[in-house]
């Protein structure tokens, strides 16, 4: 066991002593991947319908195929995946309040995370799981009205569909009574904390 599942399990301990009970609401990261991308989808679908009958018209469409568009769109996607990861970081170190110290950066399988290490009422860790979604996918909205393009479609549909899971697990926080939220340290999701 690393380190930081250490001091989540040392945290639930310590909750438990206190006479808090925990509900998990944790899924493994193929099915947040999977139900992300349906959560995604709607925001996708209608900025994407939108796009197709209102900007089309003026949208700077790249005469790109083959490799080169795939180059571009992984690029889109590496640097959409480090700011989205960034975000969660900053919304958790801010609505926490205590900054920097209760945000972790991971890399598994090539692919950057984050995780708040400390326990949150549930605005403060909505707050962290949202921002992502606010800033990049209206972010992307803009992005699209701004200059509409094969550029800011490809952006708009890679930040709604990474947010997707975002969504489905800020469904299901606003759906718990007050009480604590642990992030899970390797899960997609967290642990409720109710006395």
């Amino acid at each position: 066991m690393d380190h930081h599942s250490e001091d989540f399990e040392r945290m639930k301990a310590d909750l438990h002593e206190k006479g808090y009970q925990e509900k998990d609401v944790t899924i493994t990261s193929g099915k947040a991947m999977v139900l992300g991308a349906l959560y995604g989808l709607p925001f996708v679908i209608v900025f994407g319908l939108w796009y197709r009958f209102f900007l089309i018209e003026r949208a700077y469409l790249l005469e790109v195929s083959g490799i080169a568009f795939y180059v571009l769109f992984i690029a889109i996607i590496a640097v959409s995946v480090v700011i989205h990861e960034l975000l969660h970081g900053i919304g958790w170190a801010t609505a926490s309040g205590k900054g920097w110290n209760v945000v972790r950066f991971n890399i598994h399988a090539l692919m950057p995370s984050c995780a708040c290490k400390a326990v949150l009422g549930k605005r403060a860790y909505l707050a962290g799981v949202l921002a992502p979604f606010i800033v990049l996918g209206g972010g992307s909205v803009l992005f699209i009205f701004i200059y509409p393009g094969t550029v800011s479609f490809l952006t708009m549909m890679v930040n709604f569909i990474s947010a997707g899971a975002d969504l489905m697990i800020a469904f299901q926080v606003l759906k718990e009574r007050d009480g604590f939220i642990a992030d899970h340290p390797t899960e997609a999701g967290y642990i409720a904390f109710y006395r």
